[in-house]
């Protein structure tokens, strides 16, 4: 783990923090900004998911040419393949238990809200598998190593609070999600943050958390797209 060894590397940790949150925001949310030029909805949807790669690729050149260190602060533990296979099953169980049990108590609590943007997205996915799995394939890349690879341990370091760092990150992951325009594509987001974040302290290899966040959005808009 690395720590604040002077003064002067902390405001360029807080800048990075900082633009681990700006960067993806403002490349989900260009879509908005192109959609007056008259380009189609499919069209609109790749330019926004390329955007999000670039965000990820100015964040990772911050890390090296302004903080002067790696992306990934906490190094990848390597675990043999049978290892490698369980703590993504691992992780995989948890984050269906997880979100299980937060889909109940939203039952009960009787938290609805039909999301126009995600319908959109799901009769786009419809008409392109391609569309679906390049999505899915950004999403569980991109957001991985920004909001856990990257922020979580800044957060840490900064906040010197192992799970205030987990909650806020994954506070800020919910976030994200929040041009859906429900509640409800907050706190699942929020939730899934959490068992992301919990499992990159115990294991320490992103791999396994971009494998399973790829696997459970493919699982999911592939069965609400049937």
């Amino acid at each position: 783990m690395f720590k604040i060894s002077n003064l002067d590397k902390k405001p360029a940790l807080i800048i990075g923090i900082i633009l681990s949150i700006v960067l993806p925001f403002l490349a989900i949310y260009f879509s908005v900004l192109i959609k007056k030029l008259g380009i189609d909805n499919e069209t609109q949807f790749y330019i926004s998911r390329f955007a999000i790669w670039i965000s990820l690729l100015l964040l990772y050149l911050f890390s090296l040419k302004i903080e002067k260190q790696p992306f990934l602060l906490w190094g990848e533990t390597k675990y043999s393949f049978l290892t490698f296979v369980k703590a993504l099953a691992t992780t995989f169980l948890k984050l269906f238990i997880a979100v299980y049990f937060i889909s109940l108590l939203i039952m009960f609590f009787k938290i609805t809200g039909e999301s126009v943007v995600l319908n959109k997205a799901l009769d786009l996915f419809k008409k392109s598998y391609l569309l679906l799995f390049f999505t899915c394939v950004t999403a569980g890349i991109t957001e991985e190593l920004i909001f856990r690879g990257y922020l979580l341990p800044r957060l840490e370091l900064i906040l010197k609070n192992k799970k205030l760092s987990i909650l806020v990150s994954s506070i800020l992951f919910g976030f994200l999600h929040f041009g859906y325009g429900t509640l409800l594509h907050v706190i699942g987001p929020i939730v899934i943050g959490l068992v992301f974040a919990i499992q990159y302290n115990k294991y320490r290899n992103i791999k396994i958390l971009i494998m399973c966040h790829i696997l459970w959005d493919l699982l999911l808009l592939m069965a609400k797209t049937r």
